[in-house]
């Protein structure tokens, strides 16, 4: 039998050929075959996701992760475990070497070691925040000081002692604003007065920016105002300054100098611009100047971060290697590029401390370091791999920073260009004449730098503008247009012109420089708030953490990954800002400021207040946060002579504006409203009134801190005593009942530990309120 007829008897049927296969045996072995090339071919991308290489780039991932957990715990998290943990991973990681589970366990070491960088950034401060409210004289030494728009010294103080009264429990440092028309107190000198503390603000809504985390890691315990003019005394403590101390002394007397300087030639806004560009002071901007740079997308030019690192030391750099060029025969001998970022390095640092080196600042001056190393040691300056790097040394260093919008968003920019230009550079390799299309000679100069810049704004604010609407929870309309419009401005004229005055400074010639620099701020500002008249920014409202982290584990999926697998993670950063604008939000029926001072009914019409004049700083978090622009002030409530029942005046007055949203009050008594599902809320300033609103309310506030527990009716009550434990109040319907949420949940954290501070025992006692347990019980 030959081969044909061989090949024939196996294909007749009856003869165990393939014709006897059942049709779905043979698509159950195909699905089987594809399910298994799709598994396979996910393994493969999995395993090529977690090699050697890219576990660098997911380390300072999981070291997040860690201090994320660490702060975002309730209660301290025990210690010794996790040390021991981490221990014994790093220990297994050093002796065993390479394995298939290398990666995985390097990340989990990642992330037990942002837990103990949280632990070990939270000992090291030992910030002490003033527990309550208090008029007490103060004295203490002026650290540095700053002036605003309004001529007002703003003093920051490292306290010495407090009288009449003492605090028990003072505050380390202090920042205190002064009316101007006095002469200032000089740094390092020792100024007293009778002023106003009160502690660092909490969240204004549960899940907003803890003022009171951040200020307890930037050392401030407290905030305030002077009565009257403070004066310059001796130091009654004598003076036991170190080295140290003279040192940042020195540099807040120079920076204070530069300032004055600047505003000698620029007065107004432009000056308080020019500040803020060279050492950190924005105080001398309006209140109008600045929302005009936030609504048009170009508040990221007064935050001195990695942008202005770059055209500081990338102008110093340019600058160098062009006058080494009129030198051909110095470019042959000397590794001019290497001089120009050792010489760019001194500058950067230099701007570094200038500026105050705050956390940004560090932040940026790291990752700029690390790039300009990289040039001095021959190795590839712009990588992903450079960033993890500079990501790595700042969570060791400060892992608070990690909860903080300015973190977020510049790694966030930063991994997104690169990743950006990654793709593109491929693209290019792969279709050599792809980048012909502009033209030869300077058009195609001016095009490419216009083309780079629209597309570095376009992909920029992609990727800052989910973590820009979680913090501040709005975005620019036009900021792509007012990006395109001012930043050749501050690329060419004002960071360069900026730099020239600062090194002409010393020798008095900064003039013409900050003359020059002046001009560019000028137009900036002009297209701030041409941009701003065009429709400002548009309000998103709060937005799920839950879909900020699917967005940020797609984003970093995306930007991080080498496979088709960041094409999945693409889709997911997408649909989950998809699901960021347009998942609808469960609002509140009732916000209560920390405070108790200050409540709101939400109603889809607005923020009905209980204050003809609201608190701004609260309110417009809130309305923000809420998405509620419109105010619905207060009505007067008709109460005749006062006399006679008071049930029965709050009942009437809530029977008057029956279905209205909006707060009818009496001044200095109490206010009375409904929410839109029908329950009826009393604010209560005269106590007489407490008895009866408890009678005829659902929920009585009083910002009152009075010992009552409850309402022995049933109706919620909450005092100024349980605010000042839980912070600031939602209040939502769940059924007939009245679900409470609390933006601290009597969480015990050295910055929040102060709120359950009794100064009459001298000791920390928590009260939890019924409502706590559940509202209405």
């Amino acid at each position: 039998m030959n081969r044909a007829d061989t090949v024939e008897s196996r294909s007749r049927p009856g003869e165990g050929g393939i014709d006897q296969i059942p049709d779905a045996a043979r698509t159950d072995s195909g699905h089987e075959r594809k399910n298994s090339n799709a598994f396979n071919a996910l393994a493969q991308a999995f395993r090529e996701e977690t090699g050697t290489g890219q576990t660098i780039l997911w380390l300072p991932v999981a070291m997040a992760g860690g201090a994320i957990v660490w702060f975002g715990s309730a209660e301290r998290l025990p210690l010794p475990p996790i040390a021991i943990l981490f221990a014994v991973l790093t220990l297994w990681l050093l002796l065993k070497g390479e394995g298939r589970w290398r990666g995985p366990l390097v990340l989990a070491a990642g992330f037990l070691a942002g837990m103990l960088a949280s632990e070990i950034e939270t000992r090291r401060h030992q910030t002490i925040l003033l527990d309550g409210e208090v008029t007490t004289r103060i004295e203490g030494r002026v650290v540095s000081r700053d002036v605003d728009h309004a001529s007002r010294w703003r003093y920051t103080i490292d306290v010495e002692r407090t009288s009449e009264p003492e605090i028990r429990r003072p505050p380390g440092r202090v920042r205190l604003v002064a009316r101007g028309g006095q002469a200032p107190v000089e740094i390092g000198g020792t100024v007293a007065g009778l002023a106003r503390l009160q502690p660092p603000s909490g969240p204004a809504l549960p899940g907003g920016y803890d003022f009171s985390f951040h200020a307890y890691f930037n050392g401030l315990g407290a905030y305030g105002f002077f009565y009257g003019a403070p004066e310059a005394v001796t130091s009654a403590a004598g003076d036991d300054r170190g080295p140290l101390e003279e040192i940042r002394l020195g540099v807040s007397r120079l920076r204070a100098a530069v300032a004055s300087r600047i505003r000698s030639v620029l007065p107004g806004d432009t000056g308080g611009f020019a500040s803020a560009l060279t050492v950190a002071d924005r105080r001398g901007l309006s209140p109008d100047t600045v929302e005009a740079l936030r609504a048009s997308g170009l508040a990221h030019v007064l935050a001195i971060s990695g942008l202005h690192m770059a055209l500081v030391a990338g102008t110093f750099f340019f600058f160098v290697r062009a006058a080494f060029s009129l030198f051909p025969t110095a470019v042959q001998a000397l590794p001019v590029k290497k001089i120009a970022a050792a010489g760019a390095l001194v500058v950067a640092s230099l701007y570094l401390v200038i500026s105050g080196a705050s956390v940004s600042t560090q932040r940026a001056w790291i990752m700029l370091a690390i790039v300009l190393v990289a040039v001095l040691v021959d190795r590839p300056a712009l990588t992903m791999r450079n960033v993890a790097l500079a990501a790595i040394v700042i969570i060791m260093i400060t892992p608070s920073a990690v909860l903080g919008p300015g973190f977020q968003m510049s790694f966030a920019a930063t991994a997104a260009l690169i990743a950006t230009y990654g793709l593109w550079r491929k693209y290019s390799e792969n279709r050599p004449g792809a980048a012909d299309y502009a033209g030869p000679g300077p058009l195609r100069t001016v095009a490419v730098f216009f083309v780079a810049l629209g597309v570095t704004s376009i992909v920029a604010g992609l990727a800052t503008g989910p973590y820009a609407v979680y913090s501040f929870h709005r975005v620019a309309a036009y900021g792509l247009l007012a990006n395109l419009a001012a930043m050749p401005v501050v690329t060419f004229v004002v960071m360069p012109m900026g730099l020239v005055s600062m090194l002409a400074l010393p020798f008095g010639l900064e003039h013409w420089p900050l003359v020059v620099m002046g001009a560019g701020l000028d137009t900036v500002m002009w297209i701030a708030r041409s941009v701003e008249d065009l429709g400002g920014a548009v309000v998103i409202g709060r937005v799920h953490t839950g879909l900020l982290l699917v967005l940020t584990g797609g984003f970093l999926l995306f930007v991080l990954g080498r496979t088709r697998l960041r094409l999945f993670g693409l889709a997911v950063a997408v649909c989950a800002a998809v699901g960021m604008v347009t998942m609808a939000r469960d609002d509140p029926a009732v916000v209560i400021s920390e405070d108790g001072r200050l409540v709101a009914l939400v109603s889809e019409d607005g923020l009905a207040t209980n204050r003809g004049r609201p608190n701004r700083f609260v309110f417009e978090q809130w309305q923000r946060a809420l998405a509620r622009p419109q105010t619905i002030s207060p009505v007067a409530a008709a109460v005749g002579n006062g006399a006679g029942d008071l049930s029965a005046i709050l009942s009437d007055a809530l029977r008057e504006n029956a279905g209205t949203p909006v707060f009818a009050c009496s001044q200095k008594e109490f206010c009375v409203g409904s929410t839109g599902s029908g329950a009826s809320v009393a604010v209560i300033e005269d106590l007489r009134y407490l008895g009866p609103a408890c009678d005829v309310a659902d929920l009585v506030i009083t910002a009152k801190r009075i010992a009552l527990g409850r309402c022995y009716s049933g109706a919620v009550l909450v005092t100024g005593r349980m605010l000042r434990q839980s912070g600031s109040l939602e209040v939502r319907h769940r059924g007939d009942a009245l679900e409470i949420v609390s933006a601290i949940e009597l969480s015990d954290r050295p910055w929040t530990r102060q709120r359950f501070y009794d100064w009459r025992s001298r000791s920390y006692k928590k009260r939890k309120p019924l409502w706590m347990a559940g509202a209405g019980d």
